[in-house]
């Protein structure tokens, strides 16, 4: 019977699983790790050697989000008859995941930071025995059922958890340094049920990037290759890779995709934000790091040919206002441990 149960359903939780794992093993846990059945996210517990069992697909309609879900529940059960049930579970929001756990009686520790996914947020929020969370969103998770008593708040963001881990390069990376400058691009997560309208035409602002220099395309679904083909100045990496394994490569970050967005910012890489909504960005912005969040195409182009005439004027050191900010694994760690205790409170 396993310990702790994490379940990821997205590449960012993958990695942060990855940085988890070692503080539990090192506590004498076990631990069973479930993911959802989606490229990336599979894809890198397989780069990072994280052991896992795949349970559940994605849905695309409402019907297929809703049948999904439900078809994922049970393959829980199912696992849970072989391998026992778990006594505690981390996750960071699927539903069914959560759902489970509450029905099985398995006390949850939920991390998120994504308050703006509407859908699961009121689904699974009323469920859970604890949520961590950045400090930047207040309490406006309590309007989604969780008390204040049960709110756990840090001063920092999720990806600090891993910006100081040696991710070992792949070697195909080394082609980035003959093909500067070079412009990490991460289009919106389009698929996602909290995702609202961007009003920027990804397709047609690649274009204009892939002008000033090698756009590092990081693709979220398989489908968005067919519509690089064509262009010239466009890189995909071959295999799966780490945003942090391509810090040391890149002059400019242009993107809608939170984490990678943070990521770079964090490392001091000159970052334009266009997403739809974002605390977060606002609070590295607030505290120093190089983050803009711009939302109109022609000024991301104009900004973006202003750093790269100058890359290395951009560019900050980070490392003095990263170590200011915490970190959320001691976080995740005692809360888990509250729950394993059978306790009431967190302090």
């Amino acid at each position: 019977m396993p310990d702790i149960w994490l379940d990821t359903v997205t590449p960012k939780i993958s990695i942060a699983i990855h940085s988890l794992l070692p503080l539990l093993h090192a506590k004498g846990y076990s631990t069973l790790v479930t993911a959802k059945k989606q490229t990336q996210t599979t894809d890198l517990l397989d780069t990072l050697k994280v052991p896992y069992y795949k349970i559940g697909e994605y849905g695309e309609t409402p019907k297929e989000k809703l049948v999904t879900e439900q078809k994922r529940t049970l393959e829980f059960v199912e696992l849970f008859d072989q391998v026992g049930t778990p006594k505690v579970l981390w996750t960071h929001g699927d539903v069914s995941a959560i759902r489970t756990a509450f029905g099985l009686k398995i006390p949850i520790v939920y991390a998120n930071d994504t308050v703006f996914a509407y859908h699961v947020a009121k689904l699974a929020a009323p469920l859970v025995d604890w949520l961590v969370t950045p400090r930047c969103f207040g309490k406006s998770w309590t309007k989604f059922g969780v008390s204040k008593s049960r709110i756990v708040q840090y001063d920092g963001l999720e990806e600090v958890a891993w910006m100081n881990a040696n991710f070992e390069k792949p070697a195909f990376l080394e082609e980035l340094k003959n093909k500067k400058p070079t412009i990490l691009f991460r289009d919106a997560e389009y698929q996602a049920s909290y995702c609202g309208e961007v009003k920027i035409d990804a397709q047609k602002l690649v274009q204009e990037l892939t002008k000033l220099g090698t756009v590092v395309y990081l693709p979220r679904y398989e489908q968005e290759k067919q519509k690089l083909k064509g262009l010239n100045n466009i890189w995909v990496p071959p295999k799966p890779v780490l945003t942090a394994q391509l810090l040391p490569y890149i002059d400019l970050m242009v993107g809608s995709g939170g984490t990678a967005c943070r990521e770079t910012a964090l490392a001091g890489i000159p970052t334009i934000n266009f997403h739809f909504w974002d605390v977060q960005a606002r609070y590295l912005y607030k505290k120093g790091f190089p983050l803009q969040i711009i939302r109109n195409q022609n000024r991301i182009v104009k900004t973006s040919k202003t750093i790269l005439q100058n890359p290395k004027k951009y560019h900050i050191d980070t490392k003095s206002a990263l170590a200011k900010l915490e970190s959320p694994l001691s976080y995740w760690t005692k809360c888990i441990e509250v729950c394993l205790n059978g306790k009431a409170k967190f302090s």
